[in-house]
């Protein structure tokens, strides 16, 4: 089989774009015929033989969320060119921006089955960025609208499967669950090293609590910064280390008294050093379908605190003790489970433990394998 992936973000410091640089390389490991094409000016990604980056003629920051530019007129043709030349049996789009489109277009074109990803749940980003019901309900139609003729919608964790089905109106055998997993081998828990605090002017006796993705409101920072001035009150031997750009990165000064140190964009063995040298991770989001940050965390030997709406819940399991499933808006019980994991060494280490034994089951290799079975099964 010959598959041909189209997305509006590839070379962007996201989860989509990291999850499909992943599967490109795993294509080539496995000598899959897979390729993947955008439309960008970003460089936060490797040059590959199966990953085909097009220049846009003109693009503007999207609304809400300025890390990511909005291709305004992509070169559709060209785009065209380049899959036709490829002779794919599929076309896998995975995001619906202007870039997917064209994408949906070619397809038409070139009369070729198409699958896609419900990497972002678009609605509640809205939603949440904006409060209007209004926006939700037209940002859900356009989503109806778009994904109404393919064969397949793949999601990254089960706790998605009833929300795809109500937004987009598919039937429930189109819905296509594929494993969580990520590149292990770019986290590691042995990187761990105090001394690299210096360098930030950090303590290196406090405890470090880490939090990595954007500074947004969709991502719930707002709620995380608040709890964080109680922590701060309460204890004031823990540091809060954000990693990341966004909005909120924009503000910091204003938070840098309550023991928050912003890092900005951290990559490559720096990303990986800063998150075995903290002591636990956060991560509130209630709009991530699945959240990779989290199993970066765990496989760097953190212990992970989340919220109870979203993806990242499904990899966290209580039951096994690899990590706390809080409630999203219950500030108190966040403050509580912080201060409380501050001061019990021996219990962040069970937590990492597990939730590192957790982690190296969660490999890039499995999640691949799903993405291409399923591919090949759906269009047999």
């Amino acid at each position: 089989m010959r598959l041909c992936l189209i997305t509006d973000t590839l070379c962007d410091a996201n989860g989509v774009s990291r999850f499909i640089q992943d599967i490109a390389a795993q294509a080539r490991q496995k000598e899959k015929a897979f390729y993947a094409f955008s439309v960008t000016r970003k460089k936060h990604c490797q040059s590959a033989d199966n990953i085909y980056i097009l220049k846009p003629r003109f693009t503007i920051k999207m609304p809400f969320y300025h890390d990511l530019d909005l291709v305004i007129v992509p070169p559709a043709w060209r785009l065209f060119k380049e899959i036709r030349r490829k002779r794919p049996d599929l076309i896998h789009i995975s995001t619906p921006g202007t870039v997917g489109l064209c994408g949906l277009l070619v397809a038409k074109l070139l009369k070729i089955p198409v699958m896609g990803t419900y990497h972002t749940d678009f609605p509640a980003f809205l939603y949440s960025n904006t409060k209007s019901t209004l926006a939700k309900k037209v940002t859900a139609l356009y989503l109806r609208v778009f994904y109404r003729n393919f064969k397949a919608i793949f999601i990254r964790s089960e706790v998605y499967r009833p929300i795809v089905k109500e937004t987009l109106k598919i039937d429930n055998d189109k819905i296509i669950t594929i494993p969580p997993g990520i590149d292990l081998s770019r986290f590691d828990h042995t990187l761990r090293d105090p001394q690299i605090w210096r360098k930030y002017n950090v303590p290196e006796e406090a405890v470090k609590a880490l939090y990595v993705g954007r500074m947004t409101r969709e991502k719930n920072i707002p709620f995380l910064l608040d709890i964080w001035k109680r922590v701060h009150h309460i204890n004031k031997d823990i540091w809060l280390i954000m990693i990341g750009s966004g909005h909120y990165y924009g503000q910091r000064e204003a938070y840098e008294k309550y023991h928050i140190r912003f890092l900005g964009h951290r990559e490559g063995k720096e990303l990986a050093t800063l998150y075995a040298s903290s002591d636990m991770f956060l991560f509130p989001s209630t709009t991530d379908t699945l959240g990779q940050v989290v199993i970066e965390a765990m496989q760097s030997g953190l212990p992970v605190l989340v919220s109870d709406r979203g993806g990242p819940q499904t990899i966290v399991n209580q039951n096994t003790e690899n990590g706390l499933i809080l409630h999203h808006s219950d500030a108190k019980a966040w403050v509580m489970a912080i201060n409380a994991l501050a001061k019990d060494e021996k219990r962040r280490k069970k937590l990492s433990e597990n939730g590192l034994n957790t982690a190296q089951k969660l490999t890039i290799s499995e999640s691949f394998d799903a993405f291409w079975s399923a591919s090949c099964r759906d269009i047999s």
